[in-house]
């Protein structure tokens, strides 16, 4: 169908929320590589608010720097007009976006335009709707990230009616780079993805901000319908409808009775069924009648639903009673992930984040910006408003039998329009009543906030209608991630890096971290032991786990020697350089705990194949390949967009890209 919105399409996949949150926020690259540039390229295009791109200019060219010296930065705004020269590309390059450094045709260009003014303003062509921002320092590893960040988010480039949110993207950086900037996004809670292409490797790694990442439509792919028919009693709506409906058995129109909804049909079953059991239907409404448990007891319902059809291969109405018969006896409330959720938001936690303390309302009466929502230690207004929801569930459950509020939706079904509409309608009013004693309670919360702060000011407010009624449809399915620190979980992957005692001396280590951090690095060891009993089947010397370790030697290579392997192209540097990447990958194999693994026994510690990954990486150089920066790109806007729009589930945490293979997997390092 035409539409005069270019941004249909994607309004399908994330709605009218998904855009607005998309809309509002401020991507900041950090490195315009390949793989930044193109991960920028898929945020742009779907219309996210504005960017900015910020390098250093590490050839020297001439171009102009954008930064004073003392790690203070200045944004620019992106060229209005493309220069024709732009367009011209005299040789083949590593990053389609931006022209040959070597290209002797239109040198004057790149002598006026620094990389990230180049790639921002031809970013900036691809969608007028997203403002770009450049910045180019003399040097990245001297940009204070903290600072700069709490700058963007107190006063942003561009100044909007609404509220804005920041994502950090780092591309191809090396750990002297990346470690201070994953502080400075999880100092401030901001969430980070780290692109990194390496020759035909690659890997995308999601930091995400504390306290974690909430995610209110995280759109299963197979998603219950929540019809309640396990529930008892049946809620009004429902059994009025059931009611209405005549006995099936003593229905005699074949056109009528191929058009019950298959709803009524179980419903009408099972109290058949009931009649069979040794514990048959009870009067008392406030006892549970029999549903049926055991294996022989659900073949023997299917078998009364069956015995209920007049012909059952001209009636569609049972076949659908019969695919979906698993309903009745399916429990509809949460599930275990989601009880997760509930566990991990607590009462006295929130009051303590949700009320601001009297040394902030001091600071703020003396003009501080500390009221900031990504200040540090501060929990953000979005999380603020989802632990409140997530509370009144809890309060909710209580209150109903541990049922959440009811979606009020019902899937297709063979039906009559008149009787369809009814069973709709029922459904309808269920869930806008659930809603009205929901929303009750979100405002008692807040009640009791208001008391407890004793006068002081709340960082929380109600959430809006739309908030409400979209939580109430997604109760079963809310989810949390939260993702360890890139800088921590560098320590210990690597505690014998010379950057690490560098970094210390500015207390990037000493400073708290996840207060979970133990926990998540516990389950973060035994799934990466679980994930070495799934290799690559066709050649598990391809399993992408092996080649991440492999890249990681290369970074801890880096951190001794201050530039990447494969440097010196001479025979005996080259296999020099593949020893010592080959004992770094050893260690980084010690410090993850799988030395006793017996598939990296065979494939990585058996010295002939270590070593045999080692020249690979090291044959690369940190080579560039756009193609490979295209799918890693792909997947890190993919997940940029999730983590943007808290809808859909991000992966946890690290997906690595084989591209000889062409073969992936996430794994949690």
């Amino acid at each position: 169908m035409a539409t005069t919105d270019k941004y249909d399409r994607q309004l399908r996949l994330w709605g009218a929320s998904g855009q607005r949150a998309l809309g509002s926020t401020l991507v900041v690259l950090v490195g315009s590589s390949a793989c930044g540039t193109e991960t920028l390229k898929n945020l742009v295009l779907p219309g996210v608010g504005s960017f900015l791109v910020l390098d250093d200019d590490d050839d020297d060219d001439g171009a102009a720097s954008t930064s004073n010296g003392d790690g203070v930065v200045t944004v620019q705004l992106a060229e209005q007009e493309v220069p024709p020269s732009l367009l011209k590309f005299a040789s083949p390059t590593a990053n389609f976006f931006l022209p040959p450094s070597s290209s002797s045709a239109d040198s004057s260009i790149s002598t006026m335009m620094s990389k990230a003014a180049m790639a921002c303003t031809l970013l900036s062509e691809l969608n007028p709707d997203a403002i770009g921002f450049h910045s180019t320092v003399p040097s990245l590893s001297a940009v204070n990230f903290a600072a700069l960040l709490q700058s963007l988010t107190t006063n942003p480039p561009i100044t909007t009616s609404t509220s804005h949110k920041l994502l950090v993207i780092s591309a191809d950086q090396p750990p002297h780079i990346t470690l201070p900037l994953s502080h400075a996004c999880h100092s401030l809670s901001i969430p980070m993805v780290h692109v990194r292409s390496y020759g035909l490797l690659g890997y995308v790694r999601i930091q995400t901000a504390p306290p974690y990442h909430c995610i209110v439509e995280s759109k299963p792919s197979h998603r219950i319908p929540d019809l309640r028919l396990s529930a008892w009693p049946l809620f009004d709506g429902l059994r009025h409808v059931h009611d209405g409906i005549s006995n099936l058995d003593g229905m005699e129109d074949s056109k009528e009775h191929s058009h019950v909804p298959y709803v009524v049909i179980l419903l009408q079953a099972l109290e058949k069924w009931r009649g069979t059991v040794s514990a048959p239907f009870h009067p008392d409404p406030k006892l549970r009648p029999r549903y049926p448990e055991t294996f022989a007891e659900k073949e023997e319902y299917r078998k009364v639903v069956r015995s209920m059809a007049i012909n059952l291969n001209n009636e569609v109405n049972f076949e659908e009673a019969l695919q979906n018969a698993h309903l009745v006896w399916a429990d509809g409330r949460l599930g275990e992930e989601t009880k997760v959720v509930l566990d991990r938001v607590r009462e006295e936690e929130f009051w303590t984040d949700a009320i601001k303390s009297e040394m902030e309302e001091d600071e703020n009466d003396g003009g501080s910006n500390s009221s900031s929502n990504n200040s540090s230690g501060v929990v953000p207004v979005h999380v603020l408003h989802f632990q409140l929801m997530v509370l009144a569930l809890k309060r909710f459950l209580k209150e109903n039998d541990e049922y959440p509020p009811l979606e009020g939706t019902i899937p297709d079904m063979t039906a009559d329009t008149k009787t369809f509409v009814a069973l709709q309608e029922a459904y309808q009013q269920q869930a806008e009543m659930d809603r009205a004693k929901f929303d009750a309670l979100v405002s008692t919360l807040l009640e009791e906030c208001h008391q407890k702060a004793n006068g002081c000011d709340v960082r929380v407010t109600k959430p809006t209608d739309d908030e409400i009624v979209t939580f109430c449809k997604n109760t079963r399915y809310i989810r949390i991630l939260e993702t360890r620190p890139l800088y921590a979980e560098y320590k210990e992957q690597d505690p014998s890096s010379p950057i690490i005692s560098t970094l210390a001396k500015s207390n990037i280590f000493t400073s708290p971290s996840n207060p979970n951090f133990d926990e998540i690095q516990s389950y973060g060891r035994d799934d990466l032991n679980a994930s070495t009993m799934d290799p690559y089947v066709d050649d598990p010397i391809q399993t992408p786990m092996l080649w991440w370790i492999a890249l990681r030697a290369c970074d801890a290579f880096y951190d001794r020697h201050e530039h990447y392997p494969g440097k010196h192209d001479q025979a005996l540097a080259l296999e020099a350089d593949a020893t010592e990447v080959y004992k770094l990958m050893v260690e980084v194999v010690g410090n993850l705990g799988l030395k006793e693994c017996d598939f990296i026994k065979v494939y990585l510690l058996d010295e002939a194949k270590g070593k045999n990954l080692a020249r690979e990486v090291v044959r690369y150089d940190e080579a560039e390949i756009h193609s490979i920066a295209a799918v890693l790109g792909g997947v890190a806007s993919q997940e940029a967009v999730k983590l943007i729009t808290g809808q859909y589930v991000p992966f946890d945490d690290t997906y690595v890209y084989n591209g000889i293979a062409s073969t992936a997997g996430v794994y949690r390092f």
